[in-house]
């Protein structure tokens, strides 16, 4: 099925009557107009998600696709209202009713000749609880069915498949997911094509060209940026096959292509300019391309007037830190040592002049151009020597209006090869990045665990694609440092019994099976506590022990659903509200026992729910001294190998938990509550000397 604007979008919605006279309302707006230089994004129906008759349909693509511009076209096409939750007031249980009122948008509604794109729907719920965002749904749903055109709500992947849950469960619908996808080659070399075009025509506040050689050279020379472009796409392509990371697919990445591209005033050596980023890592390479090319600029405009000019003038490290302090409202850096003073002045007016129009920052001069630009200044903000710099890109990126950039683990990584060092307080931050970029069917989990050196931290994240090929990212990080993870916590686990840990911040905080920690001291910020658990996972626990506890003293009970259960442990874990989640005394045993089920439990849960609800691991996570740490625990993945329980394919261990229970006695679910039967004490006995 085709399923563009034209061949699908304005002919299922021919009968929609612009709503361009719409009541103001913030986030509300009837007169999208289209953009020339759009280029269509390719939606796919998820299979077994196809039911078009249904009332609300469902958007879903990876951070930094193209949401948004995709929503615009589709209102601006076909005269539907462009809902911007990140721009609403307050998102609640009648929002959509009220909007319509407020809109006078009401009568056309009942009258079948309106209907909405509802955009967004992250930003949302990072403003919401749990039942608030229920409410919203459920209104959105009673809403749609007054009308007689589909609601249509965009978000990215995580969002869209639970608000199709709470869909499902609470209104009885199933509502049709529209996947966007990224770009094919042919339509990246196109989507840079069209850039170009616009870069040719995009001018500054005063009203110069910010690229004046642009349009004259794509006339004159467009097979060499044709050829250029060809040659840059084909080549990223090549690198990322083996990681998966298509960076040439997404919109920023092909829009920080063309504005190198652009900034090159020679056609001629278009193609060696594009050769140098490929030889590096192509996110760094192109924004350091950027980066190299501004610095010309500024020194050649105080060159102008000023002789005698130093070397190594607004580098990139310069620059960055500027564009940083701009976003994030801080004082400027200081200049340059190696400057003369009768040279600062210049200096800086050539900077006040510049830095607005840096192709980092949009056209206000005052926020990042895109997701990439974005992810590099913020990247370099957090690795920084200054505390300053550093604080105020933590709060930006914690900020509840910002949603997770998918870029950000890469520019953190930066040039490192090996594992990446960094604040124990920044893997919540690299965590949530990776997470935004997965896609439907991606499973991403978080293991921490003390190394063999007390004073550090082993981080693992682990992405497993759908036809179960897994890719990992590993760094350390010191052990007496603090994990933050945000409002919601998903996949994660953690085994740092001399580290601090703290969840949420400050209003509900979601626990989504499968999560694990054992931490020694245990924040929770938050007033409410809602666990429950993702579809389709082996693995539906979730399982707190600490050594200590800091919470509200009023937080409310936890609000567990059916499907998932919920155990804690630390002094004091029997009172209220604690009570009934409170893990039960531990059974008499010999020293003896107690140490083989311990191993037990952590051989078993070091496995981790992978792609179609298998437990899996990496061989060498296994096999590694953390983890086999005695002959008892050797014996005990032997024997587990022996009876076919644990089975090796390529580099993964994976557990069978039919296996488990039928064999050892106990279920996945048991050995992570350690209720062990004596069927399970009998078969760690048994490896006993």
């Amino acid at each position: 099925m085709n399923l563009s604007i034209k061949e699908f979008w304005t002919q299922r919605f021919a009968n929609v009557a612009k709503q361009a006279s719409l009541a103001v309302l913030p986030g509300w707006n009837g007169g999208c107009e289209a953009d020339e230089f759009y280029v269509p994004a390719k939606l796919t129906l998820r299979e077994g998600f196809d039911d078009l008759s249904q009332n609300v349909w469902l958007i879903g693509a990876p951070g930094a696709v193209g949401k948004s511009t995709l929503a615009k076209e589709i209102c601006a096409a076909t005269g539907a209202v462009y809902v911007d939750l990140a721009t609403a007031a307050t998102v609640a249980g009648n929002y959509m009713v009220g909007g319509l009122v407020y809109t006078q948008l009401l009568a056309a509604w009942t009258s079948g000749t309106a209907t909405v794109l509802i955009d967004a729907l992250d930003e949302a719920r990072l403003r919401v609880t749990q039942s608030g965002f229920e409410a919203f749904l459920s209104d959105v749903a009673q809403v749609a069915k007054m009308g007689g055109f589909p609601v249509i709500i965009l978000g990215r992947v995580g969002i869209i498949e639970e608000a199709w849950t709470i869909l499902n469960e609470y209104s009885n619908i199933e509502p049709p997911i529209f996947d966007i996808e990224l770009f094919e080659a042919n339509e990246a070399k196109q989507f840079v094509m069209v850039q170009l075009s616009r870069l040719a025509k995009k001018q500054t506040i005063e009203g110069k060209f910010d690229y004046p050689d642009l349009a004259r050279a794509l006339e004159t020379h467009r097979s060499k940026y044709e050829e250029a472009t060809e040659k840059v796409i084909s080549g990223i392509q090549a690198l990322s096959v083996q990681d998966e990371n298509k960076f040439v697919g997404y919109a920023p990445v092909l829009d920080a292509i063309a504005k190198v591209i652009a900034s090159e005033s020679n056609p001629a050596r278009i193609s060696e300019e594009m050769q140098r980023v490929l030889a590096g890592r192509v996110l760094l390479s192109l924004s350091t391309e950027i980066l190299r090319r501004e610095a010309g600029k500024l020194v050649t405009q105080v060159g102008n007037s000023v002789p005698d000019l130093p070397q190594m003038l607004y580098e990139p490290t310069e620059q960055l830190e500027r564009l940083a302090c701009r976003i994030f409202k801080l004082p400027v850096p200081p200049v340059p040592t190696q400057l003369a003073q009768h040279q600062v002045a210049p200096y800086e007016q050539a900077i006040r002049n510049l830095l607005p129009q840096h192709p980092f920052l949009d056209g206000a001069g005052n926020g990042p151009s895109s997701a990439v630009f974005a992810a590099c200044i913020v990247a370099t903000a957090l690795r920084g020597s200054r505390p300053d710099l550093v604080s105020a890109a933590e709060r930006y990126v914690s900020l509840t209006h910002h949603t997770p950039n998918p870029f950000l683990y890469d520019f953190y990584q930066g040039e490192s090869e090996g594992a990446t060092v960094m604040p124990t307080e920044h893997i919540g931050l690299v965590f949530e990045s990776v997470l935004a970029k997965s896609k439907p069917g991606d499973a991403v989990r978080l293991s921490i665990d003390s190394g063999s050196q007390e004073e550090l931290l082993n981080v693992e994240i682990m992405i497993t694609r759908p036809d179960g090929i897994s890719n990992r990212l590993e760094f350390v990080a010191p052990s007496n440092g603090t994990v933050r993870l945000g409002r919601r916590v998903a996949g994660v686990s953690i085994d740092a019994e001399q580290t601090a840990v703290e969840l949420g911040i400050g209003d509900q905080l979601e626990l989504v099976a499968p999560v694990s920690i054992n931490a020694g001291r245990l924040k929770l910020t938050c007033s409410q506590l809602v666990v429950k658990t993702e579809p389709h996972t082996a693995d539906d626990a979730v399982i707190l022990e600490a050594a200590e506890l800091f919470a509200d003293a009023a937080i409310a009970a936890p609000s567990v659903r059916p499907e998932v259960r919920l155990q804690v442990s630390w002094p004091g874990s029997m009172a209220h509200p604690w009570t009934a989640f409170a893990a039960s005394a531990a059974q008499e045993e010999d020293v003896e026992t107690v140490d083989a089920l311990r191993a037990l439990r952590r051989l078993t849960m070091a496995f981790r729910s992978h792609s179609k609800g298998q437990l899996a691991r990496f061989k060498d996570k296994i096999e590694h001294a953390r983890m086999l740490k005695g002959p008892v625990d050797r014996a005990l993945l032997d024997k587990l190998r022996d009876d076919k329980i644990i089975s090796l394919s390529g580099a993964m261990y994976y557990l069978d938990p039919d296996l488990l229970g039928a064999k050892v006695g106990v279920s996945f679910l048991d050995v992570q509550l350690k209720n062990y039967s004596p069927q399970a004490r009998a078969y760690v006995q048994g490896l006993l000397p």
